[in-house]
C-alpha cells in the first residue's frame, strides 16, 4: 500500500478532528437543549380569602403570630387593626405587579354574619366589592345559606324585588359559587356547579368547591330542608379524573371546612406542629393529583403541609391575603413545588385604596342614621369571651337574660339558652377600657343573623341531654357552649364521662327535676337543632315571641350600666372534686 505524503497525512488527520469536534459540538448542544427543555418550569400564583363575612371597613384589633425577623415583636403575639376592602384591595393590587401569572379565589363565607352595614344592604355590596377585587371564583360557605336558597341565588344572579334592590347598580355575582357536594335531596346532580378551570398565566389549573358537610348543623333548618351534603373528600374526588382529561396542570381545591391552630401564621417548615380539624383528615383523603387546598371556615392562620400537600387559611374578615405559589414542571405539566405565605392587611402600614374607599364610604353614609341610633351608656364594654377561666361569659349571659326577660314578658318562662356561635363581636367591638356609648349598630354587629325568639316546652330529661350535646363529637376544653340565663346553674366534670359530665342543676334556685317540664326561650337556630343541640327539635309547644335584636335592645335599654355588673358564675367547672368558676 502507498504511504501517505506526511503533509496529505497532516490534513487528512485535521480534518477528521474537525468533523469529530463538530459532531461532539453537536450533540452537546442537542444534549443540553434536552436537558433544558426537561427542566422547563413555571411559576403561578393562586391568591386566596377566605370568611370575609362582609366585613367592608374592618376596624377590629387582630391578634397574629409576629415574625421571628420582627425586631419589634420577635416571635410572639402581637394585635393590629387588620382587614378591610380598601386595604385588602391596595394589598393585592401591591402583590400582582410583584408576581407574575395569578388569580384570586375564595373559601366560602364572603357574605352572611355580616356587620350591620353591609347587612342592612342584603351584602350586595360586598359581592360589588368582590367583582370589583376580579375574584375569579369561591367555594360556597354555610353563612351564604343564612336566608334561605332563594335569596342566595338572587345575589348570585343579580336578581332585585319589586322595590328594588337595596344598593344602587346591583348586578349581582360575576364569580362562580362552587360546591361538588351540594344536592338536591334525592338527587346525586350537584345543586351547583362542583368546579370551573381557569387559564392562569399559560397553564390551565381546575379549582373544585366544597362546602362543611355540618351545614344542616349549622343553619336553620328550613334554609337547606332541600338540600343534602355529601362527605367532602368523596365529592371532591369524583371530579378529578374529568379535569385530568381536560388537561390541566394543576387542581386545587377550595373548601369551606378548616382547623384549629395556635401557632404562626407562616410556618416556614409547614409542619404546623398541634394542627387539629377535620381538614386534617379530608386532606389525607383527597386524591394525591391535587396540590393545594384552601380552607375556610375555623377562622384560622395557617401555612401547612399534610401528608405533603399544602393546605392553607387566611383567619377572616380580610385580615391575610394568602399567596400561594406552584411551581410547574412544563415537560410533564405537573405541579412539582408549593409554597405559601399569609400577609397581614395591617392598616397602619397599607394606604387604602381610594376607588375602594368610596364604595366603604358609600356604604357607610347610606345606614348611618340607623347604625348610629343611640341605646345606652355603659362603664365598660360587654365582652363575648370567656376570659378568667370563666365557663361564662358576661355578653353570652346578657343575652341568655335578654331572651329570657321577652319570654317573661310574652307570658312565662323558667330559663333561656344562647349559643356561643351565634355571637359576632363584643359590645362595642375593638374592646375600648372607658366609658362606651353603646348604638343600635355596636348591637346588631353582636347579633346580626336576625333570628325570631322561640319559646317551648322540654323535660327536665330532655335539658340535661342538651347541656350534654355541648361535648359531643369535641374536646373536653373545646365545648359548642350554651351560655345560660340568670335562672339557672350547673356544674360539669371533666373527668367524667359526657353521661356523668353535667352535676348539680337547678332552676330558679331547685334541683332540675327530671321528668318535669320547663318553658324554654331559645333563638329559632337553635329551636331548628342548630350547631348540633338536635334535641331542641323534640320541644314542644312552640311558639314565636319576637326576634333576637329586639330582645337584646330592649333589655339593654332597660338596665343599662347595671350590665357591667353580670356575674361570670352559673357555670362551674369542678376539678378535683371542688367546684370553680371566675367571678
Amino acid at each position: 500500500m502507498q504511504k501517505l505524503k506526511p503533509t496529505l497525512r497532516l490534513i487528512l488527520t485535521l480534518s477528521l478532528f474537525g468533523l469529530f469536534a463538530a459532531c461532539t459540538t453537536t450533540n452537546t448542544a442537542n444534549n443540553s437543549a434536552a436537558s433544558a427543555a426537561k427542566t422547563v418550569t413555571t411559576d403561578i400564583t393562586i391568591f386566596s380569602i377566605n370568611d370575609f363575612h362582609g366585613n367592608l371597613q374592618s376596624d377590629q384589633p387582630v391578634p397574629y403570630m409576629a415574625s421571628k425577623d420582627d425586631a419589634a415583636h420577635p416571635g410572639i403575639k402581637i394585635s393590629a387593626p387588620a382587614g378591610g376592602y380598601a386595604f385588602l384591595t391596595s394589598k393585592l393590587n401591591e402583590r400582582r405587579q410583584a408576581v407574575g401569572a395569578s388569580i384570586l379565589v375564595g373559601a366560602g363565607d364572603l357574605i352572611g354574619a355580616s356587620p350591620m352595614g353591609t347587612a342592612l344592604l342584603k351584602d350586595e355590596p360586598v359581592i360589588e366589592a368582590l367583582n370589583r377585587l376580579n375574584l375569579s371564583v369561591t367555594a360556597i360557605g354555610n353563612h351564604e345559606f343564612d336566608n334561605g336558597t332563594a335569596d342566595l341565588m338572587r345575589k348570585i344572579k343579580g336578581d332585585c324585588p319589586a322595590t328594588g334592590c337595596a344598593y344602587a347598580g346591583f348586578s349581582g355575582a360575576r364569580f362562580p359559587y362552587l360546591g361538588a357536594n351540594v344536592h338536591e335531596q334525592g338527587s346525586d346532580k350537584p345543586w351547583l356547579t362542583p368546579y370551573v378551570i381557569r387559564q392562569v398565566g399559560d397553564v390551565k389549573v381546575g379549582f373544585i368547591g366544597a362546602v362543611t358537610s355540618d351545614v344542616p348543623n349549622l343553619v336553620a333548618g328550613d334554609a337547606v330542608k332541600h338540600l343534602r351534603f355529601e362527605d367532602e373528600a368523596t365529592a371532591i374526588n369524583r371530579y378529578v379524573p374529568e379535569l385530568q382529561k381536560q388537561g390541566v396542570a394543576a387542581i386545587v381545591v377550595l373548601i369551606h371546612e378548616g382547623a384549629i391552630y395556635k401557632g404562626s401564621e407562616n410556618d416556614p417548615t409547614y409542619r404546623c406542629e398541634g394542627l387539629q380539624g377535620p381538614i386534617i383528615e379530608i386532606s389525607k383523603k383527597l386524591d394525591k393529583a391535587i396540590s393545594l387546598v384552601v380552607s375556610g371556615h375555623s377562622h384560622q392562620g395557617y401555612t401547612c403541609k399534610i401528608d405533603g400537600r399544602l393546605v392553607v387559611q387566611g383567619r377572616s374578615y380580610g385580615s391575610f391575603l394568602t399567596e400561594s405559589t406552584l411551581t410547574i414542571d412544563r415537560a410533564s405539566n405537573q405541579v412539582i413545588k408549593a409554597v405559601a405565605v399569609n400577609h397581614l392587611i395591617d392598616q397602619k402600614v397599607i394606604k387604602p385604596d381610594q376607588a375602594a374607599q368610596q364604595l366603604v364610604d358609600q356604604v357607610a353614609a347610606q345606614t348611618a342614621g340607623l347604625r348610629q341610633r343611640p341605646v345606652a351608656r355603659l362603664s365598660a364594654p360587654l365582652l363575648r369571651g370567656s376570659e378568667g377561666g370563666a365557663f361564662d361569659s358576661a355578653l353570652g349571659n346578657i343575652i341568655a337574660d335578654a331572651q329570657l326577660h321577652m319570654g317573661q314578658h310574652a307570658g312565662g318562662a323558667d330559663l333561656s339558652f344562647m349559643n356561643a356561635g351565634g355571637i359576632r363581636s363584643d359590645v362595642p367591638s375593638g374592646k375600648p377600657q372607658a366609658a362606651v356609648e353603646l348604638t343600635y349598630g355596636d348591637l346588631y354587629a353582636a347579633q346580626p343573623f336576625g333570628n325570631n325568639i322561640v319559646r317551648m316546652k322540654l323535660t327536665g330529661a330532655q335539658i340535661m341531654t342538651l347541656l350534654q350535646q355541648q361535648w359531643l363529637g369535641r374536646a373536653v376544653d373545646d365545648p359548642k357552649k350554651l351560655f345560660v340565663s340568670h335562672t339557672m346553674s350547673y356544674s360539669w366534670d371533666p373527668q367524667a364521662a359526657i353521661e356523668q359530665r353535667i352535676r348539680d342543676v337547678k332552676i330558679k334556685g331547685k334541683p332540675l327535676d327530671l321528668n318535669q317540664q320547663y318553658s324554654v326561650v331559645v333563638n329559632s337556630f337553635l329551636a331548628d337543632g342548630g350547631d348540633g343541640f338536635v334535641v331542641l327539635k323534640q320541644g314542644q309547644d312552640r311558639e314565636l315571641i319576637g326576634r333576637d335584636l329586639e330582645a337584646f335592645e330592649s333589655y339593654v335599654r332597660e338596665q343599662g350600666s347595671r350590665l357591667t355588673e353580670v356575674k361570670r358564675d352559673r357555670v362551674k367547672r369542678i376539678s378535683d372534686g371542688v367546684s370553680k368558676h371566675a367571678k
